[in-house]
Parts: structure tokens; sequence; C-alpha cells
């Protein structure tokens, strides 16, 4: 007899099998040890113990502790039989996800199976494969009835995680940043000449890809590279009269050129530093050609500042100008970004995010390796086989909790940022907002798991109460009608009346 089980990825298949197999090996050395016997051996000495404690006036003991000791036995060998022997070939077989689905609802769906490879084989005992086909097929309904909603926070992390690693293009992002970005801003604050500068510029004007540099006259439509660049060639109209170039050698690209010339611009090939699903997702989810501007922002703010060259800062300083001013100073050299704390919160809850279903599994594990022992020294007792099967099932049931925690989390972001979804992926906004949002949804993926496992916890723990009781009263007539009997056999040695 097998059974096939799914699993939600391949980490849970592998330890899941070793749990099994050490579950095997242990439930193995209890059995030729004997030591599995000994609830049943220590059950004839507790109702034995418990007759020699009673009265004369209990009746025929004997007759009432072999009762008990029988109720008792069927109870232990239910749990022994179901719970403990593995009698069933276990073959766990990896779920796939709907990529699609996932993509369009940040939920993870499981829809089909994969091949095996753990290259284990274990068996199982019945009670737990039903328990764990059971867990895992109420999780991923649970999740299937989830709305859909756009994964903003996938893209967002899936943004932050991608690297510039073209050598080539970091050098030259570092001089763009030098000759085009910076020198566009100290015009603009020498023309600003003490005036605000409206809060949309403001904005904008904070990363290398500025519209408004790239659109206004006298920006990047007037500013060059400082040297040849590869992928522009000579313009006898734009290159006449400049140094260490010709007809047939690179030529010196303006800004406006240098950003968004298809394939060569810097735009292109930063785009093409992201990965295709991530920019089908961004598609998708977002649907707008600007999107691509404010993913590109993310990626340089997740990316090492390029260094600047020395003087822009000192020039900042030295215009004196407004608060607004001072910060551009000090930023000079960077594309957008977060606040340092937040900066910082964003890695770790995507850590903690993934890391938290491998915590899953090696807890199921653990409990799995364990569970010989616990049912062997409880006695086989219902209470605790109740209270482990909530346990167990709580804790499969935990991956629905952090999908809902993900749902809610890109609600709570459509909330915040409905009217300017763009402006989230960039980064930008208020920094106390950004710190409220990520603490509150850190928090969900940590306080809903805790507040279900209580709750589960003491249902499981009063369900096996209810069961133990149950089979305790299931005793009690057995107990009277021996009690009885004993009585009617008293008094008729007495000559006594019923």
């Amino acid at each position: 007899m097998s059974a096939d089980l799914m699993t939600f990825g391949y980490f849970e298949h592998v330890v899941l099998v070793l749990g099994w197999v050490v579950n095997n090996a242990i439930w193995g050395m209890l059995n030729e040890s004997m030591v599995a016997a000994l609830p049943f051996v220590a059950l004839v000495l507790r109702e034995w113990y418990q007759a020699r404690r009673e009265g004369e006036d209990e009746g025929n003991k004997g007759l009432l502790t072999l009762n008990r000791i029988e109720a008792g036995f069927y109870a232990m060998i239910l749990i022994y039989g179901f719970c403990t022997a593995p009698i069933m070939s276990v073959n766990f077989q990896t779920g796939e996800y709907d990529q699609t689905h996932f993509q369009q609802c940040g939920t993870t769906v499981y829809d089909s199976t994969g091949g095996t490879g753990a290259g284990m084989s274990a068996q199982i005992p019945l009670w737990w494969a039903a328990v764990h086909a059971v867990s895992h097929g109420a999780t991923n309904a649970a999740v299937a009835s989830l709305p859909c909603k756009p994964a903003y926070q996938h893209v967002a992390q899936k943004l932050d995680e991608t690297v510039v690693k073209d050598p080539k293009l970091r050098y030259q992002l570092n001089e763009f940043q030098q000759w085009c970005f910076g020198m566009a801003r100290t015009k603009l604050l020498r023309d600003s000449d003490g005036n605000s500068v409206p809060p949309d510029v403001t904005l904008d004007v904070d990363w290398i890809g500025s519209s408004y540099f790239l659109n206004t006259p006298g920006y990047y439509d007037s500013l060059y590279a400082d040297k040849p660049t590869q992928g522009f060639p000579y313009d006898a109209n734009r290159d006449a009269g400049r140094s260490s170039t010709g007809p047939g050698q690179p030529g010196y690209p303006t800004c406006k050129e240098w950003w968004e010339t298809s394939g060569v611009g810097l735009r292109s090939r930063l785009m093409d530093q992201v990965d295709a699903d991530t920019q089908s997702a961004l598609s998708t989810v977002f649907g707008t050609s600007s999107a691509e501007d404010a993913a590109l922002r993310r990626v340089l703010k997740g990316n090492p500042r390029p260094s600047r060259k020395p003087g822009y800062g000192s020039t900042f300083a030295d215009e004196g100008l407004s608060g607004w001013v001072a910060r551009l100073a000090n930023d000079a050299a960077g594309f957008v970004g977060m606040g340092a704390a937040a900066a910082a919160a964003a890695p770790a809850k995507a850590i903690m995010v993934d890391a938290l279903p491998m915590v899953q599994w090696l807890t199921l594990m653990a409990m799995i390796m364990a569970l010989p022992f616990i049912l062997v020294f409880s006695g086989y007792s219902w209470k605790v086989t109740g209270l482990f099967t909530f346990i167990m099932f709580g804790t499969v049931f935990m991956t629905f909790w952090w999908q809902l925690a993900a749902w809610l989390d890109n609600n709570l972001t459509e909330i915040l940022y409905g009217a300017d979804m763009e402006g989230w992926l960039a980064g930008i906004g208020n920094s106390k907002e950004k710190s409220i949002r990520w603490f509150v949804s850190f928090s969900m993926y940590l306080v809903l798991p805790a507040l279900w496992m209580g709750m589960l916890g003491w249902a499981g723990y009063k369900g096996g109460e209810h069961a133990a009781r149950a089979i305790g009263e299931g005793q009690k007539p057995a107990s009277d009608a021996g009690e009885k009997g004993g009585d009617k056999a008293k008094s008729i040695a007495t000559k006594g009346k019923l």
C-alpha cells in the first residue's frame, strides 16, 4: 500500500522524506527493543495498582480491572496501529505553482505535480498520511480563494534583487552621472537663482533619467559625454573640432542620445539587466511605459552608487540655497533612495519572507522525527495525538497566512499609493509613511501565524481532552456492570436482598 502526497516545493520534499526516514528508523528501534510495548505494560500495572487502592466495597475488582484494561487497550491499539506503525510507502511529489497566477496575483497556487527526486524512500502511518493530504489540500484551496490582486511586492522585490553586472555599463553610468546628471543639476540650481523649484520637478530631477533634464532645452540636449563613446558613431555636425575622434570612430553623444538611443543607450542597456520574467510581470502589473522608468529608478537605487568627480558637492554647498538644495548636494552622486532605515529594512523583510517557509518545513521535519518518542512516552495518549494532529495541520497551514500577509501587503500598497503607484515603485514617498507601512507588513508575517498556532494549539488540546474523556466515559458502562456483578455476588453470599 502506498500514498502519493504532494509537497509545495523541492525543499519541503527533501526534508519531509528525511523526516520520515529517521522516523522509521526510530520506530524500528523502539519496536525491536520492546520499548514500544512498555505503555501496554504500564496500563496493566496502573489499573492493577488502582484496583489495589480501592476498598472492598468497589464490587468485583477483578472484573472491573479487566474491563478497564480492555477499554484502555483498545484505545491504545488504535493509536499504535494508525498513528505509529509505518504501513504505507510514501511517494512525495513536488507541486508546481502557476507562474502566471503568481505574477498576476502574488499568491502561490499549485496546479500540478512534478517528478520526485529526493533519492530516499520512507513509510508513513495511515493517520499522518491523511493529515498531510488534508493539510496541503486545505492550504492550497485557501490560498486559491484569495481575490486576485496585482503582485506589486513581487515586482518590487525582483527589482531590488537586480544587479548591474556589466562592468562597462557600470562605468558608463558613473560617467553619465558625472558629466550629464551632475552638470544638469548644477545648471538647474544656478538657473533657479534662489527661487524654489516646483515639487514635481524636485522629485523628477533626483535621478539620472530625469524627464525634465531629457525634455527641457538647455540640459541633456546641450551636454555631452566627456570622451568618445562606443555605440555612437562620429557625427561631423556634432563632433567636428573635438579631439580623439574622426570619421569611422566613436563620437561624443549628447546626454539625451547617450540615455535614450535604442539598443546602445544607457536606458536600454540598463533595462536589459532586468530579467525577462520581471519585465513581463512589470508590464502585466503596471501596463505603462513610464513604469519602466520607475523600475529603473528602483534598480539604480539598489546598486552601489558610483563615485563622483570632486567639486560638485562643494559647488552646491557654496551656493547657499535652500534645504532642498542642501539635500541634493548631499546626494549628488546618488540615484533615488529611501531613508537609511527603510533601505536596510527592505532586504531584511525579503530575506525573512524567503526564509520562513524553510523554517516551517524544518520544524515539521523535527516534529516527524520526534513523533515516535512523543507517542510512546505519552502512553499512546489520545490527548497528545489530537494536539500533535492540530499542530501538524497548523504548521502546514501557515503557508496560507504568509500568502494572506503578502496579499494584504499588496492591498496596503494600493490603498496608500493608489494614485501614484509608479512613485511607490520608484521609491518616492514620505520616509515615515514607508517605515510605518514596512513595520505593519513585517508584523503580519509573524503575528498572524503566531495567533493561528496559539488558537489551534488550544483547540487541539481541547479536542484531545474530549477524545480521552469520551474513551473514559466509554469504559463506564463496563465498569458499572462489573461493579453490579460484584455487588450481586456479595449479596447472594450473605443471603441479602438485591
